[in-house]
């Protein structure tokens, strides 16, 4: 008897691509839920418990309450409010500020349209990969203030545990593996992402912004994460 590898939700108001995608998902042994429709995807999210979506940018046709539209950055936001869903982010538009709205929301990762469909499974596989911890490596991160667990993706600072995205922790857990380092936004996408080919540098900023306000005791002077001017970032907490 085959397992399945996960279950994926699809949105989008694209009928046609939505089935390739349903299809193609579901032979690659994926469990595949699929909305196109705004109250549909929401419901579903909580219904299907789904290990990762995959989520339209950009449709506007989307009702939600008293007919309003809800786009897919709405749909974003209403899941970051309630889920740490992993969320990849399908998009036709190539304005920069919107890819920076989707990331900093807490995307986990987006993809151009069009697309090839093996292109689509690989991103999944390895947004899940990196939502399992399989991609971080295995050394549970113990310092001063902060502990960081990658086989459970969990965080703690001063022993209270802190809740974080996917992505939020990827850069922490990196910037932490080498205390002191300044890492550039670039090579922090490298190594965050994996694949940074669809990501820009700026992204980096809004989640550090997100990441501070989470474990610094003044976000406005932080004292774990610092800024190297020009450059980037450097991870300054001390190892217990």
């Amino acid at each position: 008897m085959s397992t399945s590898k996960g279950k994926i939700l699809v949105v989008d108001d694209d009928s046609k691509l939505l089935r390739e995608v349903e299809v193609y998902l579901g032979k690659q042994g994926f469990v595949v839920s699929v909305a196109k429709d705004g109250p549909s995807a929401l419901a579903l999210a909580e219904t299907a418990a789904p290990d990762l979506a995959v989520l339209d940018i950009t449709f506007l046709n989307i009702k939600g309450d008293r007919n309003q539209p809800i786009d897919g950055i709405e749909i974003l936001r209403r899941l970051r409010e309630s889920s740490h869903v992993p969320v990849l982010m399908l998009s036709s538009t190539n304005v920069s500020s919107v890819k920076v709205m989707a990331l900093s929301i807490g995307a986990d990762d987006y993809l151009p349209k069009p697309f090839e469909l093996p292109e689509l499974g690989a991103r999944i596989e390895a947004i899940l990969r990196r939502s399992k911890g399989e991609d971080a490596g295995n050394e549970v991160l113990t310092f001063h203030r902060l502990k960081l667990d990658p086989g459970e993706r969990r965080v703690w600072k001063d022993g209270a545990t802190v809740d974080m995205t996917g992505v939020e922790f990827d850069i922490l857990y990196t910037l932490a593996r080498r205390p002191n380092h300044v890492f550039t936004r670039e090579k922090l996408l490298e190594l965050a992402w994996k694949d940074p080919s669809y990501s820009i540098p700026k992204v980096i900023d809004v989640h550090i912004g997100h990441i501070r306000k989470k474990i610094e005791d003044d976000p406005n002077k932080p004292a774990i994460i610092v800024t190297v001017r020009g450059t980037g970032y450097r991870f300054e907490d001390v190892p217990a």
